[in-house]
C-alpha cells in the first residue's frame, strides 16, 4: 500500500513590530555596528526603546533582529504649533531636547532637536484642580506642566537629534555615559493653559 504524501505545514511568518532604520538614526546605527556589545550602546537602546537587549544578542545582526521583533517605534504626539491645544483635548508644547553622548574613546558630541509634546485634557485638569484645591494659581500649574515635560518628554517623544559640532576628544570621567536635558517656554505653557481653561472650563479661569 502506497503512503499518502501530505504537504508540510506552512511556516508562520515572523511578525516584526518595527523597522530598525525607523527606530534609530543613521549615526546611532553606525555606532551599534561598530560596538554591538558596548554597555553604553545597549543603555542607549534601552533609553530609546524601553527594552534592554539580552546578553545573547552579541552581533549587529542579532541586535537588529531583536529590536525589530521586540520593540515598537514610539508614536509621535499630534503635531501642532507651540502652545496650541488640539481638537483631541489638552495642550501641545514645543520642547527643545539636547544631549551629550560620551564615548569610550574619550570623545563627546552634543546633539539638539525639538518636538511637540502633548499634555492630555485629563492630566491637565488634574493639575489645574490640584492647584486650585491647594490655594495655588497659574504659576504652579505652569510648573507642574513643565515638570511633566521634564519627566516624560524623552520617553514619549522621538526628536530628530542633530550633531551641533565636531567630536570633542578631551578627557572625561570614566563613569560618564551621557546626559540629556529638555527646555520649554513657560510663556507658551502659560498661554496654552489659559486658552484651554477659558474655552473648556471658564468657571475655573477666575480661580487661577
Amino acid at each position: 500500500m502506497s503512503e499518502v504524501m501530505t504537504a508540510p505545514e506552512p511556516v508562520a511568518a515572523v511578525t516584526r513590530k518595527c523597522v530598525f532604520e525607523e527606530v534609530f538614526d543613521a549615526n546611532f546605527i553606525e555606532l551599534i555596528a561598530l560596538a554591538p556589545r558596548n554597555p553604553h550602546v545597549r543603555a542607549l537602546i534601552l533609553k530609546l526603546t524601553g527594552k534592554l537587549p539580552p546578553p545573547e544578542c552579541a552581533t549587529f545582526a542579532q541586535l537588529k533582529d531583536w529590536v525589530e521583533l521586540n520593540c515598537e517605534k514610539r508614536a509621535r504626539p499630534f503635531a501642532s504649533g507651540a502652545g496650541q491645544h488640539s481638537q483631541e483635548g489638552g495642550i501641545v508644547v514645543n520642547v527643545d531636547f539636547s544631549e551629550t553622548e560620551y564615548g569610550r574613546a574619550n570623545y563627546s558630541v552634543r546633539r539638539h532637536g525639538s518636538e511637540s509634546f502633548r499634555i492630555g485634557a485629563e492630566d491637565l485638569m488634574t493639575m489645574v484642580r490640584t492647584a486650585i484645591d491647594d490655594g495655588d494659581g497659574l504659576d504652579e500649574v505652569v510648573e507642574a506642566v513643565a515638570g511633566k515635560i521634564d519627566d516624560d518628554a524623552w520617553s514619549q517623544c522621538d526628536p530628530s537629534m542633530d550633531d551641533s559640532g565636531d567630536h570633542d576628544y578631551s578627557e572625561h570621567e570614566e563613569s560618564e555615559t551621557g546626559d540629556s536635558t529638555t527646555e520649554c517656554s513657560r510663556n507658551d505653557i502659560r498661554a496654552a493653559v489659559l486658552a484651554f481653561v477659558r474655552e473648556r472650563h471658564p468657571e475655573l479661569a477666575a480661580e487661577l
